[in-house]
């Protein structure tokens, strides 16, 4: 789908300051603490909140400048009227409230799609209710009208309510004949949703970072069971009479979630150029949100925008923002001793390039075989007329010869070549930097000195060696362990007792001339 606009530019990532993303990292841990067993709610409460109606609503308000903002910024284009064209979504019919009143009535123009305005002649409640609450048809949605309070840093502007309502059509005539000097606000014509559920599309930006977070009902809109507005709300109402997604999917729209993105971002940008935040009095903990619907006919559609807080944006764009983090942007000491990370990527529905080489090395390989073969057949074998096959230059792989005679110096140069080869088109990821230091060896075998004494079946003494320096298992298998006896004695034991009892061994029972049962240091005759 082409919208006439350019394409949006690739941005460098942006970096988030230390001391913001510490008060980032504060506000994830504080959501986190207050999530028992990582739910937001128990069983028992959300039972609880289910059988009370009355508390199904949120405080839910409506920022009503921006419709005469839009409606500016529409007719700037003189050479493309299209508002859909020019911004990427279009706007329901919405009337404009004030103090019981209609103030303004903004619509799409069906001859050439830009956004209009109603004359004052034209702003009668009779032409609105005549717009608003026609018959339904059979498929439609029993709603016609939502009602949303408007936003206002000044009390005496705000409507006595700040919930919105879903109106039917015989609810939205008693609506418009009962309006009051308190009611300011907006009454848009309702969107068929694209699905059998209502559903709301939010996207919010904070430091540079664009999320959007999808809010579907768990209700169906046409015959489910409970009042209207447990069928309809989304953000309006309670979290748990719907469920949140951080990415929006349909298989007959995939390109809706990057027009969702690159609308909010654009209308953002507008809101800071024309300083929407200064006007509205906004706190510096205070986000404009933007709030869209994919309609029936699959047109994106600008519901309404709402101011939020601080936490509630953090906690939409955490993956953004986890993202940007010192420890996602910083370099990873020592990244060259891991595996892959090679700025060289396999292209789709290809094999790698060292698959490709290998293949052709084997092709290569055939052919010389089959020539080869075909110079050993016998003459006879040939056909008449068939010469000698032609001469090719085989490659380096192929060059090794077939038989196993050939000397071990050709053989060594084919691997050397191979050797340089491979080093040239490896797959292994190449860094900026040289080959980090390799820490050396926890600890080595010492083969100095040697030592000569009496050991335990369970010690192995290698050969030259101290079993002191030698690192031993604790459980070693039956077959290394050392023969026993019928009684249990050690071949070695049994035979060092025996030459103890020998004359002139140098060492007795009893310890005569020998120190008490020990070898003697002198040999036999000085002892």
């Amino acid at each position: 789908v082409e919208y006439g606009r350019p394409a949006a530019q690739v941005k460098p990532p942006l970096t988030v300051k230390k001391k913001d993303m510490e008060h980032i990292r504060r506000v994830f841990d504080v959501d986190a603490a207050g999530k028992r067993l990582c739910s937001i709610i128990s069983p028992r409460e959300d039972a609880q909140m289910f059988r009370s109606i009355d508390r199904h609503t949120l405080p839910c308000e409506c920022i009503v400048e921006l419709y005469e903002l839009l409606w500016r910024w529409g007719h700037r284009n003189t050479d493309r009227p299209s508002f859909a064209k020019n911004f990427g979504f279009a706007i329901p019919d919405t009337v404009v409230i004030v103090k019981g009143k209609p103030y303004a009535w903004y619509f799409i123009s069906k001859k050439d799609g830009s956004l209009l305005r109603k004359t004052e002649e034209n702003l009668l409640i009779g032409n609105i209710e005549k717009k608003f609450c026609r018959e339904r048809g059979e498929g439609e949605a029993p709603i016609c009208a939502t009602w949303m309070p408007m936003a206002s840093q000044f009390p005496e502007a705000r409507c006595h309510s700040q919930s919105v309502e879903f109106l039917t059509t015989s609810a939205c005539r008693d609506f418009l004949g009962g309006l009051r000097n308190t009611h300011s606000g907006i009454i848009q014509m309702f969107v068929d949703p694209h699905g059998v559920s209502n559903f709301l599309v939010r996207t919010v930006e904070y430091k540079g970072q664009v999320a959007l977070s999808v809010r579907t009902n768990r209700s169906v809109l046409n015959g489910g069971r409970g009042n209207f507005f447990d069928r309809c709300a989304t953000f309006e109402g309670w979290e748990g009479l719907s469920s949140s997604c951080g990415r929006y999917r349909s298989h007959k729209h995939p390109h809706m979630e990057e027009l969702i993105l690159e609308a909010g971002e654009q209308l953002n940008q507008r809101i800071e150029q024309e300083r929407v935040r200064q006007m509205l009095f906004l706190e510096p903990t205070q986000h404009v949100a933007l709030h869209f619907k994919v309609g029936r006919d699959q047109q994106l559609y600008l519901i309404y925008a709402s101011v939020v807080s601080e936490k509630d944006v953090i906690l939409q764009t955490r993956p953004q923002l986890l993202m940007r983090d010192e420890c996602m942007t910083e370099d990873l000491p020592r990244a060259a001793l891991l595996p892959g990370g090679a700025d060289r990527k396999a292209a789709p529905h290809e094999a790698p390039a060292c698959i490709r080489r290998a293949q052709e090395r084997e092709a290569k390989t055939r052919i010389a075989l089959a020539e080869q073969a075909l110079m050993d057949a016998p003459q006879s074998a040939r056909r008449p007329g068939e010469g000698l096959p032609p001469l090719r230059a085989l490659p380096a792989d192929a060059a090794r010869p077939l038989s196993g005679g050939a000397s071990s110096s050709s053989r060594q140069r084919s691997l050397s070549a191979r050797r340089s080869r491979w080093q040239d088109k490896t797959i292994l990821p190449r860094m900026a930097y040289g080959m980090p230091d390799i820490p050396a060896e926890l600890f080595h075998i010492s083969g100095e000195g040697t030592l000569v004494r009496e050991h335990l079946p369970c010690e192995y003494v290698p050969p030259g060696g101290d079993p002191g320096n030698l690192k031993r298992p604790l459980i070693r298998p039956a077959a290394q362990r050392a023969p026993q006896c019928s009684d249990g004695t050690a071949p070695a034991t049994l035979a060092l007792l025996s030459a103890r009892r020998e004359p002139g061994h140098g060492f007795t029972d009893s310890g005569e001339g020998g120190g008490g049962g020990y070898p003697s240091p002198l040999g036999p005759a000085d002892a």
